[in-house]
């Protein structure tokens, strides 16, 4: 089983959500991605949340140190 890193910056913009979309595209049923964000806001996930629902994944965020914030999510399957 696959495990896929992708880190994003401070502020989620339209590049950071093609590339993510074309990474979900590639990821099998029961593999997992771990997103890491720098934003300090944790609404900056929301369009991240919304791509990890259109393309068949349950998540689980977790806040990390300092100004970190991670979703990790499998595909289901």
């Amino acid at each position: 089983m696959a495990e896929i890193y992708i880190n994003l910056g401070q502020e989620i913009n339209d590049y950071d959500i093609n590339a993510l979309r074309s990474r979900l595209k590639s990821i099998k049923p029961g593999e997992e991605v771990v997103i890491r964000m720098e934003a300090t806001d944790a609404h900056q996930a929301d369009r991240i949340v919304d791509e990890l629902r259109n393309h068949g994944f349950d998540y689980q965020p977790h806040g990390g140190h300092t100004d970190e914030y991670f979703l990790i999510a499998r595909k289901k399957g």
